[in-house]
C-alpha cells in the first residue's frame, strides 16, 4: 500500500460505523437532529442509531428535525490538514436533499482566503446513507492505491453512476410530514395503506412499484435489486452489497434472506452485508425503513 496522498472527509449521512471510520482513516462532519426543534444533537457522535429509532418509536407523532453542517463544522476539520499541507477530498450527501454540499462549498471559499495554496475537492456524492458509505470506501481504495487528489476526484465522480439503492418504508406519514418526495406524498394522500418500493440513483428518486403489505414490499424490494444484476448481466461479486434496516435487526435479516434467495434462483452468488440505516434518512422515513444498496467496485491498479 502506498503512502496516503490526501485526507477524506465526509458528512455523517454516510452511515459508516465507527470501526469503519477508524479503519479507513477518514473524518466525519456531523449533521444534527432534534426532537423538540430546540435542542440539537450531533449525528454520529452524541447518540446511537438504536437510541434514535427507539425514541421515534416511543414518541409516535413526534417527527424529528434535521439540520445541515455549518460552514464552521467543515472548516474546523479541514484546517487541521490544510495547515500541514495535506490535500482534502470532501464528500457530502446528495445536494437534492440537503444543504450539506453547499455548506462545504462555502467553507472552501473561506479556507482559500486563509490558505491560497490549499487543495480541496468538494464533491456532491449524489448518494446518501449506505450508498454514500460505499462510495467513501471506494474513495479510500483510490487514495490507498496512490492516486493524487484530482485523479481520485474524477474517478469518484464516474463511480457515482455505478450504484443505486432500493428501499421501502413502513409509515408514509414521515414522508408526508417532511414533504421531500412530492409524487409519493400525493399518492399517500389517497391511501396510507400502500407500501412503495423506491429507487434512488444519481441523486434522483423514482417509484418502482406499489404493494399492499409489508411482506410483499420486502419481497418486491429484494426481487427488484436481484433483477438489476440479471437484466444488466452483472456479477454481484463485483459490487458492494448492503442490506439496511432501521430499528429492528431481525427485519434486516428477513430482507437479506429474501435478497439472497432471489440471487440464488438466478444462479448468482454474492457477499451480503447487514447494516443499520442512520439518523438523517431515518428521520424522514421512520423506524421501519428498509433498503438494499449496491455499488460497483472500480478497477484499481496499485501505484497508478
Amino acid at each position: 500500500m502506498s503512502e496516503k496522498r490526501f485526507q477524506i472527509v465526509c458528512d455523517s449521512c454516510c452511515d459508516l460505523p465507527k470501526e469503519d471510520v477508524e479503519s479507513l482513516g477518514i473524518d466525519i462532519v456531523p449533521l444534527y437532529v432534534s426532537f423538540d426543534g430546540v435542542n440539537y444533537k450531533r449525528d454520529f457522535f452524541d447518540f446511537s442509531y438504536h437510541d434514535f429509532y427507539q425514541e421515534m418509536l416511543d414518541n409516535p407523532g413526534s417527527y424529528p428535525k434535521t439540520s445541515l453542517p455549518s460552514v464552521e463544522d467543515y472548516i474546523n476539520i479541514w484546517e487541521l490538514y490544510i495547515k500541514e499541507g495535506v490535500p482534502v477530498l470532501s464528500v457530502s450527501m446528495t445536494s437534492s436533499m440537503s444543504g450539506s454540499y453547499n455548506s462545504a462549498l462555502n467553507a472552501r471559499e473561506v479556507i482559500r482566503d486563509r490558505y491560497p495554496e490549499a487543495q480541496i475537492e468538494v464533491i456532491d456524492s449524489q448518494a446518501l446513507t449506505l450508498f454514500e458509505g460505499m462510495l467513501i470506501k471506494e474513495a479510500a481504495r483510490l487514495r490507498d492505491a496512490g492516486l493524487e487528489l484530482s485523479d481520485a476526484a474524477e474517478r469518484f465522480k464516474e463511480m457515482r453512476r455505478l450504484g443505486r439503492a432500493y428501499f421501502t418504508i413502513g409509515d408514509l406519514s414521515y414522508l408526508m410530514k417532511g414533504g421531500r418526495i412530492g409524487g409519493l406524498v400525493k399518492l399517500a394522500a389517497v391511501s396510507l395503506g400502500i407500501k412503495p418500493v423506491i429507487l434512488f440513483s444519481e441523486g434522483n428518486i423514482s417509484l418502482c412499484t406499489i404493494t399492499r403489505s409489508r411482506h410483499k414490499s420486502l419481497r418486491e424490494l429484494a426481487r427488484q435489486a436481484a433483477q438489476f444484476f440479471v437484466n444488466n448481466k452483472e456479477d454481484p461479486s463485483n459490487y458492494y452489497l448492503e442490506v439496511g434496516y432501521g430499528l429492528l435487526k431481525e427485519n434486516g435479516e428477513e430482507l437479506m434472506a429474501l435478497f439472497g434467495g432471489f440471487l440464488k434462483e438466478a444462479g448468482l452468488k454474492a457477499d451480503l452485508k447487514l447494516s443499520q440505516i442512520g439518523t438523517m434518512v431515518g428521520a424522514h422515513n421512520g423506524p421501519d425503513l428498509m433498503g438494499i444498496a449496491l455499488q460497483k467496485r472500480s478497477v484499481i491498479e496499485a501505484g497508478i
